[in-house]
């Protein structure tokens, strides 16, 4: 079992963190991830007994992706290095991953009873993503963004990263579920951060980000459904010219209006398109799932 802590500058927090965690899994390997930090980070991780890995590149994304490719473990714990999260919850994330029932266990801080220590603004931001993907992907989670995850190996070394910040998150939930890996949410009550300690994010521009995130793994992971829904839309706004068009030359046996004709046949040829680029799309992506399932079946066979 391994702990890993993305930390930039967290100097406030970060020896608590570390200590706890040692308490609750003391078998377990503390690493923190320090993503360039310019204040006492990386001395107070140390103090506190964590090995410490660097990664330059500065973004949360960057940061998960080392810590996929650097580390080698049965079971991955993930968790922010605010001590916002409680390491005594980590039980209750180990269980299901250790027991086969799930591949990945995340801390849900947004449960019906839940008591976390929430900005309205972020509160906000979490409930409209989450809702966005529970319709696209039609899924029943309550938190997509939580820092408080429990992973195991196969999941691990099975989904690849590209985002660079904050929506690595959404990139982590997203494909997991369209590569059919069983995810369990845990009740987690997320805690005010230490007098002294800020956040990194950045409200509109991450936001901004996440919202791309959603949208850019829609397209490339329901293909059919992303470009079938805009074609769909492009031919209904094409028939509202269409009709005036067709009524006119009913009545007066002539197209008085040619410009409203053009756009008309222009937006049905563009719905049209977008739908046979989406059908196309979704064949290309079907074959990829298969290929996938068989280089799955491939490794487990050689490991075995």
């Amino acid at each position: 079992i391994v702990v890993m802590i993305p930390c930039l500058n967290e100097e406030k927090a970060i020896y608590k963190v570390v200590r706890d965690f040692q308490k609750e899994l003391p078998q377990a390997e503390i690493i923190v991830f320090d993503n360039a930090s310019i204040d006492q980070t990386v001395s107070e991780a140390k103090r506190a007994g964590a090995t410490v890995i660097s990664e330059q590149r500065r973004g949360k994304g960057f940061v998960v992706q080392s810590m996929f490719q650097k580390v080698d473990a049965d079971i991955y714990i993930i968790v922010d290095g605010d001590d916002t999260y409680p390491a005594e919850r980590v039980h209750q994330l180990l269980k299901p991953v250790l027991g086969g029932e799930a591949d990945m266990a995340v801390g849900s801080r947004i449960t019906q009873e839940h008591q976390s220590k929430f900005r309205w603004i972020n509160l906000l931001g979490n409930k409209f993503y989450l809702s966005a993907i529970n319709l696209i992907f039609n899924t029943k989670l309550t938190d997509v963004l939580s820092g408080y995850r429990c992973m195991n190996r196969r999941f691990v070394k099975g989904i690849p990263i590209f985002v660079t910040g904050f929506e690595v998150e959404v990139e982590l939930t997203i494909k997991s579920l369209e590569r059919g890996y069983q995810i369990v949410e845990v009740p987690v009550d997320l805690r005010s951060r230490p007098e002294g300690s800020h956040s990194k994010i950045r409200i509109l521009k991450d936001g901004f980000k996440i919202l791309w995130a959603i949208l850019s793994l829609f397209r490339d992971y329901k293909p059919l459904t992303f470009f079938g829904s805009l074609g769909l839309i492009c031919i209904l706004l094409g028939l509202i010219p269409g009709f005036v068009a067709i009524s006119e030359f009913i009545v007066y046996q002539y197209i008085y209006k040619v410009p409203s004709t053009i756009l008309a046949i222009g937006l049905v040829l563009a719905g049209m398109g977008s739908i046979a680029i989406g059908l196309i799309l979704h064949t290309i992506n079907h074959r990829i799932q298969e290929l996938e399932y068989y280089f799955r079946v491939l490794v487990d066979h050689k490991k075995r």
